[in-house]
């Protein structure tokens, strides 16, 4: 028997709604198909080689709308949160075009 419930999908996943955003004839990712978890994991990794924590989370459901990103660095010591917000969105400038939302959550360590 078929689920009689509606399928709970955000509407900036649904088919369409975004398509010409998410899937751009730009190549923004290995396969041009929406951001993912591994790619934003990647090239924070490449533009933050010293940082002791990165994690990256799709909360869109997997279809790379929204994002969850905390990032711990010893380059953010001395700089405001404003500030290291503006590296990490400088690090991710093509592929925040491509998305939603991001949150973010940057810290630098304990000394």
């Amino acid at each position: 028997m078929y689920n009689t419930l509606p399928r709970i999908i955000p509407k900036y996943c649904r088919v369409g709604l975004f398509s010409s955003h998410l899937y751009s004839s730009r190549k923004i990712s290995s396969n041009n198909g929406p951001i993912t978890e591994n790619f934003i994991l990647t090239r924070l990794r490449e533009k933050f080689p010293t940082a002791g924590n990165i994690n990256v989370e799709d909360t869109s459901g997997g279809c790379g709308a929204m994002f969850n990103v905390v990032i711990e660095s010893p380059e953010f010591h001395g700089l405001s949160v404003m500030k290291q917000h503006r590296k990490v969105y400088d690090a991710l400038k093509d592929q925040i075009k491509q998305i939603h939302g991001i949150h973010l959550e940057t810290k630098a360590p304990k000394l």
